[in-house]
C-alpha cells in the first residue's frame, strides 16, 4: 500500500496549461471520467448523477433494500429509482423533514411547522397509505424518528432553545411519555436508549464563524421500558453523541472540545482531545466494535481538518487522515506579453486544500467513505487511500501559490457536505447540496456500528442488527 497521500497526489497532479490537473494515475491505478466526475483507484463506477438544484430535497434519504432512495421534498415524498428516475410517493399535510424506515420496510415520516409536528406511520412507502397519524406540540428539529422495540422517539423544539423528546407507541401512535429538554434519542440493540438532556444554551464548536449548536448538561440512559438506568453530568456541556455496540456511548463535549467514552454503566472511561492546532471534534463519530472515526475542525488559516481513528477500548490514536489537495493552472495571455525583466510568469497555479466533513460511513470489510470538499474518498482500515471520486476541484481553501502575485487562502463555500450513505445493496450515495451521485461501491454497510446518516441507512436511529 502506498503512503496515504501518494495516490491522491498522483491523481490530482497539476496540468501544464489551462484547467484542472489530472495528469496521471500511477501505473496500476484505473481512472475514468464520467458525467463530470473523475474516479480513480478502488472506487465503484458512477451509476447516476441527478441535478436537483431546481427541486431541492431534504437530506439524508432512506436507502431501501432494493437499491432505491426515498427523500423528502417540501410536502412531497420522492423515490429515486436504481437508474436515477424520480417518482412521487405522494404529498403529506405538513412540510416533511427526514423519513425513516422500520425493519419491515414501512416508512415513518415527520413533518410540521413552527408550532406542531405531525408523525405518520405508513404501510410501505406510499404517503396515502397510513397506519396512523399523530400530532404533537412543537416544531420538528430536522431529524428522523428513532424506532425500536415497539416505540417511536420523536424530538421537537419550541423554537426558544428547549427541546422535547416524545415517546410514542409504534402500533397506535399514542404518546406514552415525554422527556423535557431532551435531544433526539439513539436506540441500542437491547432496546435501551441514550439522549442528552438539561439544555445549557447554544455554543460554537470552533468560534463565532461556525453556526451555534445546542448544548446539554447530561447524558441519560434508559432501559427498554423507560426506566432511567443512570445519568452522567458534563460540566463543560455536551453537543453530540453516538452509541457503541457494547452499550458504551461516545459524547462530544462543548467547551473543552473532547470526545469522551462513557461506559454502559455511566462511568467515564477515557477522553480524547485532538492534538492538532486549535481544533475540536466536529461531530459524533462513526462507531465500530474496535475503532471510532470522526472529523476534526481547525481554527486557523488553511486548516487541514483531519479525520481521526481512535481505539475504542483505550482512546489511543491509531491514525490520522490529513486530507488531500489539488492544483489548477490557468494561462494568462497578457502576462505572457509582459517584459521578461518583470519576473511575471504567464501561468498561475491555484492550490486547493480540501477537507473531510461529516461522519464517515463504513462498509463491512472496513472500508471508509469520507465526504470532502467536492469529493468522496475511500480509505482502508489503516487510513490508506484506496480511491477517490472528484466532482468539484474548486471548493476548499484556495490560494494562488505561483504566478504574478501570490494570494492568501480563500474559502470557497461548497454548500452542504453531509455524510455519504451506503445502501444495503452496496450502492454509495453522495450529495453536495444540489446533486445526488450514486456509485456501485459493491460493499454493504457494516452491521454492528452507528454509522451515517442516523444510525443506519434506514435513518432509524439505532445500531443495525
Amino acid at each position: 500500500m502506498r503512503p496515504l497521500n501518494s495516490l491522491v497526489s498522483a491523481v490530482l497532479a497539476a496540468s501544464a496549461l489551462v484547467g484542472l490537473g489530472m495528469a496521471g494515475c500511477q501505473e496500476n491505478d484505473t481512472c475514468r471520467d464520467v458525467q463530470g466526475v473523475h474516479v480513480c483507484g478502488e472506487f465503484g463506477n458512477l451509476v447516476y448523477n441527478i441535478d436537483l438544484t431546481a427541486t431541492p430535497v431534504e437530506w439524508p434519504p432512506v436507502a431501501m433494500q432494493d437499491g432505491q432512495l426515498v427523500v423528502a421534498r417540501g410536502k412531497e415524498l420522492l423515490r429515486i429509482t436504481k437508474t436515477g428516475g424520480l417518482e412521487s410517493l405522494g404529498a403529506a399535510d405538513k412540510e416533511l423533514t427526514v423519513p425513516s424506515q422500520d425493519g419491515s420496510g414501512n416508512l415513518m415520516i415527520v413533518g410540521g411547522d413552527f408550532s406542531n409536528t405531525q408523525v405518520a406511520s405508513l404501510n410501505g412507502s406510499a404517503v396515502q397509505s397510513k397506519r396512523w397519524t399523530a400530532t404533537i406540540k412543537g416544531a420538528p428539529v430536522g431529524t428522523p424518528a428513532s424506532i425500536g422495540n415497539g416505540r417511536v422517539y420523536v424530538a421537537t423544539s419550541d423554537n426558544g432553545g428547549d427541546a422535547t423528546l416524545h415517546v410514542m407507541d409504534s402500533t397506535t401512535g399514542q404518546v406514552s411519555s415525554q422527556r423535557t429538554g431532551a435531544s433526539p434519542a439513539a436506540v441500542l440493540p437491547d432496546g435501551s436508549i441514550r439522549y442528552l438532556q438539561q439544555p445549557k444554551g447554544f455554543t460554537s464548536l470552533i468560534g463565532s464563524e461556525v453556526a451555534s449548536v445546542q448544548q446539554f448538561g447530561k447524558l441519560v440512559a434508559e432501559d427498554a421500558a423507560g426506566k432511567v438506568l443512570w445519568t452522567r453530568e458534563f460540566s463543560t456541556g455536551a453537543v453530540d453523541f453516538a452509541p457503541g455496540p457494547k452499550g458504551e456511548t461516545y459524547v462530544v463535549t462543548a467547551q473543552d472540545h473532547k470526545l469522551v467514552r462513557v461506559s454502559d454503566g455511566g462511568e467515564i472511561e477515557w477522553s480524547f482531545q485532538p492534538d492538532c492546532q486549535d481544533c475540536t471534534v466536529a461531530s459524533a463519530p462513526t462507531v465500530t466494535r474496535d475503532v471510532v472515526y470522526f472529523p476534526v475542525w481547525e481554527k486557523r488559516v488553511e486548516p487541514i481538518d483531519p479525520l481521526y481513528a481512535i481505539d475504542a477500548a483505550t482512546g489511543a490514536k491509531r491514525w490520522v487522515y490529513d486530507g488531500f489537495s489539488t492544483k489548477q493552472s490557468s494561462f494568462s495571455p497578457s502576462k505572457f506579453l509582459a517584459p521578461a525583466s518583470s519576473g511575471t510568469t504567464p501561468v498561475d497555479t491555484f492550490h486547493t486544500q480540501h477537507h473531510p466533513a461529516g461522519r464517515p460511513v463504513i462498509a463491512a470489510d472496513g472500508t471508509l467513505y469520507v465526504s470532502t470538499d467536492g469529493a468522496v474518498t475511500a480509505l482502508d482500515k489503516n487510513g490508506q487511500v484506496l480511491g477517490i471520486a472528484l466532482y468539484d476541484a474548486s471548493v476548499g481553501e484556495v490560494s494562488l501559490s505561483t504566478g504574478f502575485m501570490a494570494q492568501p487562502a480563500t474559502w470557497i463555500n461548497p454548500g452542504v457536505r453531509p455524510s455519504p450513505v451506503l445502501g444495503p445493496d452496496g450502492t454509495l450515495y453522495v450529495w453536495d447540496g444540489a446533486t445526488i451521485r450514486a456509485f456501485n461501491a459493491g460493499k454493504i454497510a457494516t452491521s454492528d456500528a452507528w454509522i451515517a446518516p442516523f444510525g443506519s441507512p434506514r435513518n432509524d436511529g439505532r445500531i443495525p442488527q
